[in-house]
C-alpha cells in the first residue's frame, strides 16, 4: 500500500516539540509532555495541539506502542496563565471561547487518545489535576509514588464536570464514589489510587520509566502486531462508546454554564490558574 499518507517521527517530532518530546527504540514511542523542558503548563494552544499530536502518532506506521509520560515531578500540575489572556478569557465570554474552544477541542481531544491503534502506557510522574483522561484513558496506567489525583472543575474553579470526568469517575469509582470525588475535592494518593483501581502500579520515580519500558517490551512488544492492535481495540471500546454517548452533551453543559461564570477577574481566587475554592458570592467578575 502506498505510504504517501503516513506520517514520520522527524517530522512531526519537530511540529510539536514546544509541548511534547518524542523518541522512539524498537517500535517503542516515548512521548513526554513538557514546558521549555520542565513540567508541563496546561494551556489552549496544547488542548489543541493534541489532537494532531495523537493524529501523526496514529499515521506513523513506524509506531507500535506508547508511553505518554510528563517531565520532572509533576504530569499536569499547572496552567499557563497568560494563555488565558491570549484567548480573551478576562473579557465576556463569547461563542468562541464555549463552542470554539472549550466544546469543539475537548469533544475530540479524549478520542484523539482514545482512537491510537496501538497500545498505551501512561507513566503518571506526578500530581494529575486536570484532564485526568490524559493519564486514564490507557492500556497500562503507573504512577510514581508522589501521584494523586485531583478534579477541580467544581471544587477548584466552581464550574460543571462536564469536559468526561464526570464519565471517568464515574467508571472507575462507581457511582457514589465518583460524585463523591468529583464534589468534595479530594486529593487522592497514588497508593489509594491503585488500592481503587485507577492504576495498576506505583512506583519510585526513579523506576517509573523503566518499568514503562520494560512492561512495553515484554507484555506488548512480544506479542504479534496484530494481536497487538486488536486486542488494544477491542480492551478500549468500552471507553469509545462511553465517550460518544456522553461527552458531547457534558461539554454543552459545561460551556453554556460557563457563561454565567467568565469573565475571570485578575484577583486572587478567580483565576483559572489558581485552581482554588472561590465564594461567587463575594467575589464578582470584573466588567
Amino acid at each position: 500500500m502506498s505510504d504517501m499518507y503516513r506520517t514520520h517521527l522527524d517530522d512531526y517530532a519537530k511540529q510539536f516539540e514546544s509541548f511534547l518530546r518524542l523518541r522512539r527504540e524498537d517500535g517503542i514511542l516515548e512521548a513526554r509532555l513538557h514546558t521549555d523542558d520542565g513540567p508541563l503548563r496546561w494551556n489552549l494552544e496544547v488542548h489543541r495541539g493534541l489532537i494532531p499530536a495523537m493524529a501523526a502518532i496514529n499515521d506513523d506506521p513506524e509506531n507500535e506502542c506508547l508511553i505518554l509520560t510528563g517531565t520532572g515531578d509533576a504530569f499536569l500540575a499547572e496552567f499557563d496563565r497568560p494563555g488565558w489572556k491570549r484567548h480573551g478569557f478576562h473579557e465576556p465570554f463569547t461563542s468562541y471561547h464555549g463552542y470554539d474552544i472549550f466544546y469543539k477541542d475537548q469533544t475530540r481531544e479524549p478520542f484523539a487518545l482514545l482512537n491510537l491503534q496501538i497500545p498505551v502506557i501512561a507513566a503518571i510522574n506526578g500530581p494529575s489535576i486536570v484532564h485526568a483522561e490524559l493519564a486514564l484513558l490507557n492500556d497500562i496506567v503507573l504512577a510514581s509514588e508522589n501521584t494523586h489525583f485531583y478534579e477541580g472543575h467544581w471544587d477548584g474553579l466552581g464550574i460543571v464536570p462536564g469536559d468526561g470526568v464526570h464519565t471517568l469517575f464515574r467508571e472507575l469509582l462507581g457511582p457514589n464514589r465518583g460524585r463523591y470525588f468529583l464534589l468534595m475535592g479530594q486529593r487522592m494518593g497514588a497508593h489509594e489510587a491503585r488500592d481503587l483501581g485507577l492504576v495498576g502500579e506505583v512506583l519510585p520515580s526513579d523506576q517509573l520509566l523503566d518499568r514503562a519500558w520494560e512492561i512495553a517490551r515484554t507484555v506488548f512488544m512480544s506479542k504479534n502486531r496484530i494481536q497487538r492492535r486488536l486486542t488494544r481495540s477491542l480492551l478500549i471500546q468500552p471507553w469509545r462508546e462511553l465517550f460518544t454517548r456522553e461527552l458531547f452533551s457534558g461539554m454543552a453543559h459545561e460551556s453554556l454554564a460557563c457563561y454565567d461564570y467568565w469573565p475571570m477577574s485578575d484577583e486572587p481566587g478567580y483565576d483559572i490558574g489558581d485552581l482554588v475554592k472561590r465564594d461567587p458570592s463575594t467575589t464578582t467578575p470584573a466588567q
